[in-house]
């Protein structure tokens, strides 16, 4: 099976969580990022989660789940301890055109979560198309050591320089040398290293604005 590939807004969206248990708590945290409009149903919760769901005012209903709480669902994860619950949710939700994941049976589900390396707002997403989470996992790890908090912080500048370079530089094909000669440039290891100074003379050099000029301005959208 071949997944495609796709970030989901899910800000505000119902999203359902069926189970109480760790894999449910390791769905929940990802949708509490995600600013999600949360409900667990659960017989049972682990303390951690309901920990959780207290501080994100979560809503959770301690018994089993019904076909009818799909009803205005966005999409649902079943993450119960109970293999044939879980396949009669993804039947329920196919029934009502509603995306379901199901932990650990990605042959069962309409989608898959891939292994995630998360630096400020830069996202790198590993996917094996569910045939081996454990590769994955071993990759994610390796990345991490290569892709540090230096790529945070180059992020958080190339977006606030977007705006900046849009309004001075009207020519697309120049704002794009720009932005590539930066990438290619030493700014990245001066990062790296916290050498700010070094990074804000690369920056002036290539843009004609200092990190602290451009950092101060306002974030784009």
């Amino acid at each position: 099976m071949k997944y495609y590939p796709i970030n989901l807004n899910i800000k505000d969206r119902k999203c359902l969580v069926a189970g109480g248990g760790l894999v449910a708590l390791r769905k929940v945290r990802r949708l509490v990022e995600c600013e999600a409009r949360i409900r667990i149903i659960s017989p049972q919760i682990e303390s951690q989660l309901a920990e959780i769901a207290q501080k994100e005012n979560i809503q959770i209903l301690y018994r089993k789940i019904r076909s009818d709480d799909f009803n205005d669902a966005f999409i649902i994860f079943a993450a119960t301890n109970d293999t044939k619950i879980n396949i009669a949710i993804s039947k329920w939700a196919q029934q009502k055109n509603i995306l379901c994941n199901i932990a650990d049976q990605p042959d069962k589900s309409d989608f898959t979560l891939p292994s995630i390396i998360e630096r400020g707002d830069l996202n790198i997403t590993i996917s094996t198309n569910g045939k081996s989470p454990a590769l994955s996992k071993y990759l994610r790890k390796r990345l991490q050591n290569e892709f540090g908090q230096e790529y945070a912080a180059l992020l958080n500048m190339m977006g606030k320089l977007r705006k900046i370079l849009s309004e001075e530089v009207s020519s697309q094909k120049d704002r794009h040398k720009i932005y590539h000669s930066l990438i290619d440039s030493s700014i990245l290891q001066s990062l790296k290293m916290n050498d700010f100074n070094t990074a804000s003379n690369t920056c002036k050099e290539l843009t004609g604005h200092c990190l602290d000029e451009i950092l101060s301005t306002q974030d784009c959208s």
